[in-house]
């Protein structure tokens, strides 16, 4: 059996979630996981609209770090309808999902859910076009949309029903695009602000959720100083989030994501030894990364600790996520790696490096990375240049791509790791 026959990527790991799509599918909560961290921006959006009335807020995070797919799970949780209530509080688990329910009550109907993608055109439109989608309002307002009449159809929306419904939450994914087209275009922004301050006045009756991948004033570098002081003024009008799987978070969820017929009953020593690396002088939290390392085969558990800090680099515009990695044909990447390896053979570091080479190394160099990287790459051309065999090789690939994100990883290139990415050479060689 071949090692593409052995492993696969979970269904859900395999595309992008796209919210006006994949709302009010119970499939779409499939194998979702809520890290700590998520649950955490939740618990404070919920604290910050129950108790100070709050109801404008922004989530921010790289490409990958399930942004979306949250949006899509507290949307279930909130919208009202029984399967997908009872399917979304497995998912976020008891505790969570009371808080959430006690801060954001339901009412008999549930809150109605308003799902914008954003593109680059005027928003008033796309959110106006959005609301007729959605049955929110019966027709277009003569004349067309404008952000008088939005505003009042998105008030009056909230408003209604009191009694059994919770409220209209706006989710905007994507709400870069409008900001990149505004910033393009000199054009103003200013019906974020009035949305902003629509939800402030709503009695917690409107929310409003933007979805960004950089901050707002990342968007707004080419503008003069006049109209960043005004992009300003209405960003301080959203309560910014950070949602970003990190450490052991992002780990536990490539374990998740790739699928195999490798169900050891006890961590391996490679694992092992990893962990204990990582967590030095805490046995127990060393336990419980040594399985995850372990359920992340047939990547070498290195390689499944320097995902996750890669990710989070920012190599110009071609930053990447895990599932990203996980899912590409390039050279020398994970499926490329599933088509010619055998049976017992694993993604280690030396490959990883040849990854980065292959597809991101002119990104890498433009990068603060850049310098680190140079110098890596130089040693390696040196070694090779004086007759440096394979050993030398794969030895230099392994301590570079250790080096290079030792700050966040946790790993340095020390003897015990090198021998534990080499483990069929001997400590004498």
């Amino acid at each position: 059996m071949t090692m593409k026959e052995r492993v696969h990527i979970a269904r859900r790991f395999l595309r992008s979630v796209r919210i006006d799509a994949d709302l009010g599918d119970v499939r779409a909560l499939e194998g979702f996981v809520c890290p700590q961290s998520s649950a955490d921006v939740l618990l404070t959006m919920a604290r910050h609209a129950s108790e100070t009335g709050q109801g404008a807020f922004t989530w921010t995070g790289p490409y990958g770090s399930g942004k979306s797919s949250l949006v899509i799970a507290l949307s279930a949780l909130l919208n009202g309808k029984a399967d997908l209530q009872k399917e979304a509080a497995k998912v976020f688990g008891r505790k969570l999902t009371t808080a959430i329910w006690n801060a954001l009550p339901t009412g008999t109907k549930g809150w109605r859910i308003l799902p914008v993608v954003g593109r680059r055109e005027h928003p008033v439109r796309v959110i106006g076009e959005a609301m007729q989608a959605a049955s929110l309002v019966a027709r277009q307002p003569r004349g067309g949309w404008t952000e008088a009449n939005l505003i009042e159809a998105v008030t009056e929306a909230a408003a209604a029903n009191p009694k059994s419904c919770g409220g209209l939450i706006i989710f905007i994914d994507e709400m870069g695009k409008f900001l990149e087209a505004a910033s393009q275009e000199g054009a103003d922004i200013y019906i974020f602000q009035q949305l902003a301050e629509a939800a402030s006045r709503s009695n917690g009756r409107l929310l409003i959720v933007g979805i960004l991948h950089q901050a707002f004033e990342e968007y707004a570098h080419r503008l003069s100083r006049e109209m960043r002081d005004e992009w300003a003024k209405i960003q301080g009008r959203f309560i910014d989030l950070a949602v970003n799987t990190a450490g052991e978070e992002q780990i536990d969820l490539l374990s998740r994501a790739i699928e195999s017929d490798h169900r050891p009953k006890a961590p391996s020593n490679l694992s092992r030894t990893v962990a204990a690396v990582v967590h030095r002088d805490r046995l127990a939290d060393a336990a419980r990364l040594s399985l995850m390392l372990e359920n992340c085969w047939p990547l070498h558990p290195v390689v499944a600790c320097l995902l996750g800090p890669i990710s989070r680099r920012r190599f110009g515009q071609n930053q990447r996520s895990i599932f990203g990695f996980l899912n590409s044909a390039e050279p020398h990447g994970f499926q490329d790696f599933l088509r010619r390896a055998d049976d017992h053979s694993l993604y280690e570091p030396d490959q990883l490096w040849d990854y980065l080479r292959a597809n991101l190394e002119p990104s890498i160099l433009a990068s603060p990375d850049g310098h680190r990287w140079a110098l890596a790459a130089e040693a390696l051309e040196r070694c090779e240049s004086i007759g440096g065999d394979a050993l030398h090789i794969r030895l230099l690939k392994t301590i570079a791509v250790i080096d290079l994100f030792k700050e966040r990883s946790g790993l340095v290139p020390s003897f015990a790791l090198l021998r534990a990415c080499l483990p069929e050479v001997s400590e004498s060689a």
